[in-house]
C-alpha cells in the first residue's frame, strides 16, 4: 500500500519520475526519487524506458518518523501511505535522510533500445517482463506468481489472507493480471484502470472502538 509512481530512463540513467496525478499530468518528484536506494540511477542495460511501480514505507520506518515528528511536535503522519505520498512530494531532497522510502517496479509503459527502435511489444507475457525488470536493477516484488486457473488465483489469495501481517509493508489485497501481453493490449483500459487487472481485497478488519469524549457545541 503505497504511492504509484512513473518513472523515465534515457540511455539507461534515470532521468525523472512523476506521480500518477489525474492520469494525464503528474507531478515531478524527481528530486526526491532519486534518495530511494531501490531505484536505480542507472541500469544494466542503454535503453530508454518509461516504467511504473509503487513506492513504499515500511511499517519500522514509519514508527521510527512519526517518534521523530512527535518529539519535535510536529503532526503524525495516519499510516505508512500517507508518509510514504507525503515524503516524496518534499521539495527538499535532504529531510528524505531519515525516511528510508522503498520501491517495487511492477510494469514497463515503453522500452526502445538506442538506437530508437521500440521493443516492448516484445515481451510477451507479464511475468517475463517482472524478469526483465529485476535484470535491468529494479527492485521487484518476490511474492509474484504465475497462475494457471483459478483455484491456483483463490489459493494465493487465501494464502495471503492469512500471511498479509508477515510484511514489512502494508497490504489490503492481492492484483490479479492477464499474463499474456497480447490480451492485455487487446483489452485495453478504461479511463481509470485496465480492463486486464483486477484488485483482489482482503476482508476488512474490525476493532472494537471506545468513545472517549463527546463535546457539543451550537452551529
Amino acid at each position: 500500500d503505497g504511492l504509484k509512481l512513473v518513472i523515465e530512463y534515457k540511455a539507461g540513467v534515470f532521468f525523472r519520475a512523476l506521480t500518477r496525478g489525474d492520469g494525464s499530468v503528474g507531478e515531478d518528484v524527481s528530486h526526491t526519487a532519486r534518495t530511494i536506494k531501490s531505484l536505480p540511477m542507472k541500469l544494466k542495460y542503454s535503453v530508454d524506458l518509461i516504467c511504473v511501480g509503487e513506492v513504499w514505507m515500511s511499517e519500522s520506518a514509519f514508527k521510527k518518523l512519526n517518534e521523530t515528528r512527535q518529539k519535535s511536535e510536529e503532526d503524525l503522519f495516519a499510516n505508512p501511505r500517507n508518509a510514504a505520498a507525503g515524503s516524496i512530494r518534499q521539495l527538499d531532497p535532504r529531510s528524505m535522510a531519515d525516511r528510508r522510502l522503498d520501491s517495487f517496479i511492477y510494469d514497463i509503459d515503453r522500452l526502445a533500445t538506442s538506437n530508437e527502435q521500440q521493443t516492448d511489444g516484445g515481451i510477451p507475457s507479464q511475468i517475463e517482463e517482472l524478469e526483465l525488470l529485476k535484470e535491468l536493477g529494479f527492485k521487484v516484488n518476490p511474492y509474484a506468481r504465475l497462475c494457471r486457473s483459478i483455484d491456483e488465483v483463490e489459493a494465493y489469495y487465501a494464502e495471503w489472507t492469512k500471511r498479509r501481517h508477515e510484511l514489512p509493508y502494508g497490504l489490503d489485497g492481492v492484483v490479479i493480471k492477464v499474463n499474456n501481453q497480447r490480451f492485455q493490449e487487446a483489452l485495453g483500459y478504461t479511463g481509470k484502470a485496465p480492463r486486464f487487472g483486477i484488485a483482489y481485497k482482503f476482508p476488512a478488519e474490525q476493532a472494537t472502538t471506545v468513545v472517549e469524549d463527546i463535546t457539543v457545541q451550537v452551529g
